[in-house]
């Protein structure tokens, strides 16, 4: 059979459009070839990898499984996982309540790092260092850390951040160090809630079933490892102090030009033209108001005329 109509087809059906016989179906609209993107959110991290983050995880989690196993006595199973780039709420919002949380520090990397022990994780390691068989108790959410218990979680916090700093030695040499440890998630604030950080995950199992341990850290204070990481562009959390500091004393530093104005009127081209040596110019003020101090063109401060030391001279007595 021909795809093409006859004219007497086209015809008819030509009259049943015209007669509303048929109705013409309407075209489905172009598919938008105009995709929404947001610069400020996490969709520009998405799908990235990042071979120096990749073989940093796989050294951690090495160091990390000899770590454990001197806690507990066996090796544990320990394996890594992708990491993410999330808002930090996101990633707040996902730690659940009673996690072995500890701030630590980076040097000399700027801001801080945050280690989250998950609780079936904290309680099962508990478990084992205390000769059990690493099975957390039954009720998480209800259950807190005793003062033995934190100390005890704080001495794997420091061996888990050693390995971290080994791991990260041929990217970039840092020393961590251990801050306070805190239980809850709202506690902690490492970065603004929008700002972005930068999700390590492991999987451990030391007991009867995995859980995570997670590092988290500002992007913001990657910064100086962007070049080594191959991120060109970078966030920013607030302003740089050290930065701030040579930036202040160089302004500090600088020469500028004051005038003091001794007054001002205005004339006719007509007039000037007619100017002559000896000629006077009658100004709006008198010898005793103050006078104008520009800085660099800049009006700021006022002043008084006067001398010193046998030199004209004008006193600053308040802002312009």
């Amino acid at each position: 059979m021909s795809d093409t109509l006859s004219q007497d087809e086209v015809s008819a059906l030509l009259r049943g459009l015209s007669d509303g016989e048929l109705g013409a179906a309407e075209m489905p609209p172009p598919a938008d070839p105009v995709r929404v993107y947001d610069l400020t959110g996490d969709e520009r991290f998405a799908g990235r990898r990042f071979e120096a983050l990749d073989l940093a995880q796989e050294r951690f989690v090495r160091h990390l499984r000899r770590t454990l196993a001197g806690f507990i006595g066996s090796p544990p199973k320990v394996e890594p996982r992708r990491h993410e780039f999330l808002k930090f709420g996101t990633f707040r919002n996902r730690l659940a309540s009673s996690s072995s949380l500890h701030l630590f520090g980076m040097a000399p990397l700027r801001g801080q790092g945050l280690l989250a022990v998950a609780p079936p994780l904290a309680f099962a390691l508990i478990d084992r260092v205390f000769g059990g068989s690493g099975r957390p108790p039954a009720t998480l959410a209800a259950r807190e850390y005793s003062p033995i218990e934190t100390q005890m979680l704080q001495r794997v916090a420091a061996g888990v951040l050693a390995d971290l700093a080994e791991a990260w030695a041929p990217l970039h040499r840092v020393s961590c160090s251990l801050g306070r440890c805190e239980i809850n998630p709202a506690s902690v604030a490492i970065t603004g809630p929008a700002e972005t950080v930068l999700v390590l995950s492991v999987h451990c199992d030391v007991g009867t079933e995995p859980a995570s341990l997670t590092v988290a850290l500002p992007f913001a204070m990657l910064e100086p490892l962007r070049d080594k990481l191959g991120e060109p562009e970078t966030v920013s959390s607030g302003p740089d102090g050290e930065w701030t500091e040579v930036v202040t004393a160089a302004v500090r530093d600088a020469a500028v030009t004051v005038a003091a104005e001794l007054g001002a009127v205005e004339i006719s081209a007509r007039d000037l033209l007619r100017l002559r040596v000896g000629d006077v110019l009658t100004l709006p003020t008198r010898a005793d108001d103050p006078l104008a101090l520009c800085v660099e063109g800049v009006r700021l401060l006022a002043g008084l005329p006067g001398v010193s030391r046998g030199n004209n001279a004008v006193r600053v007595v308040g802002r312009e």
